[in-house]
């Protein structure tokens, strides 16, 4: 009933293209193998500094900048993603992308910015109570106006399945990622039961067909026609319904360039950093 009553669609934002840049040749090495969390929590959890991990990061990313704006002659560059929230970073990024010909842009929160554009979005086509939930591979950022929250992806729970890399027969782990989203969509709502959501964007991190039959990525879900209804339809979202804007995560991110203030120009750059690189092109009309 309740994944009849909200009604998914597949939103392509205008002028934003997706760009696969997760598998780019960088120093001899597939970008996200340089350019990705799970290394980066790993020396976390082994006590690296925050400022040294973004010195491992800065030359791979400034390598990869120089790759894609020689190929795509952007006005502007901008990026976004939880990466960007290492010490040091915006002045390390200031100082490697200096040689660039475009300016180079750090979203002012860079985990929530596309979670925050979500909701200006949704507010756009007249929503007054919206919610975005931004699905990553290694959290769940959701927002409301006033309030955003993150849900960790518990890795014993829900392991990843990489390309190539065969996956359990029965299904399960189509149903406990289902379980995952829908439930973190749920307890955030319960968090604040005031005003009920009229409207839902739900990124996730695949690419998606006009039917919403998802891609691949580290969940596994590809080909899983139903994930968003089953999502849609286990969260406890009100009876009343509404629209859900379904739509790739870097395109998403991509919207929060469109709508930050500072970014001019005719084509931007977008890179989303988190656990591995994701890219879309914003061009503006």
């Amino acid at each position: 009933m309740t994944s009849v009553r909200w009604s998914p669609r597949r939103h392509h934002p205008p002028g934003i293209t997706p760009l696969e840049v997760w598998n780019l040749p960088v120093f001899g090495r597939e970008l996200w193998e340089l350019l990705g969390s799970p290394w980066v929590e790993a020396d976390r959890r082994a006590g690296v500094a925050g400022a040294t991990l973004t010195g491992r990061l800065m030359p791979p990313l400034a390598a990869a900048l120089e790759l894609l704006v020689e190929r795509h002659a952007p006005d502007a560059a901008y990026l976004s993603g939880g990466l960007a929230e290492l010490d040091g970073f915006p002045s390390a990024l200031k100082e490697a992308t200096a040689t660039l010909p475009c300016p180079v842009y750090l979203a002012p929160t860079p985990r929530f910015a596309p979670v925050h554009a979500g909701l200006r979005m949704l507010e756009a086509q007249g929503a007054t109570a919206p919610v975005c939930v931004d699905v990553g591979q290694t959290s769940i950022k959701c927002a409301r106006p006033g309030s955003t929250r993150v849900f960790e992806r518990d890795l014993s729970l829900l392991p990843p399945l990489f390309i190539g890399q065969p996956r359990p027969e029965d299904g399960h782990h189509i149903q406990d990622t289902v379980a995952f989203i829908a439930g973190a969509l749920s307890t955030f709502l319960e968090e604040d039961t005031r005003i009920a959501p009229d409207a839902l964007c739900l990124a996730l991190p695949c690419p998606l067909e006009e039917d919403l039959t998802p891609g691949g990525c580290t969940y596994g879900f590809e080909g899983a026609a139903s994930l968003v209804p089953d999502i849609l339809a286990s969260a406890g979202l009100p009876e009343r319904g509404g629209p859900v804007l379904v739509l790739n995560d870097a395109e998403l991110a991509a919207e929060s360039a469109r709508r930050d203030g500072r970014v001019t120009g005719r084509k931007v750059l977008c890179l989303s950093l988190g656990f591995g690189p994701g890219g879309a092109l914003l061009e503006r009309g």
